[in-house]
């Protein structure tokens, strides 16, 4: 009999893991800022040793759960409140 691996984490490629160097580049934020994010539980991580990863997939939720959209509406080039 065969057993299926439903943990998402076993299953993600290696390619979808970054480090903080590449995640505080990407969200243009300071060292301090993602270690915020880390200790209040807002962004998900691994560690391995002294080195944090994080997966790409969890970066795009933090953004998409906390996406604010623009009040302001522009049609046909002019801005409508």
């Amino acid at each position: 009999m065969e057993t299926t691996n439903t943990n998402p984490i076993s299953s993600t490629p290696l390619e979808d893991w970054i480090d903080n160097y590449t995640v505080i580049h990407l969200l243009h934020i300071s060292a301090r800022t993602l270690q915020t994010l880390r200790a209040n539980n807002t962004l998900p991580y691994s560690r391995i040793n002294n080195k944090i990863y994080y997966r790409r997939q969890d970066l795009q939720q933090v953004l998409a759960d906390n996406y604010v959209p623009s009040a302001i509406e522009f049609t046909h080039g002019k801005i409508i409140k």
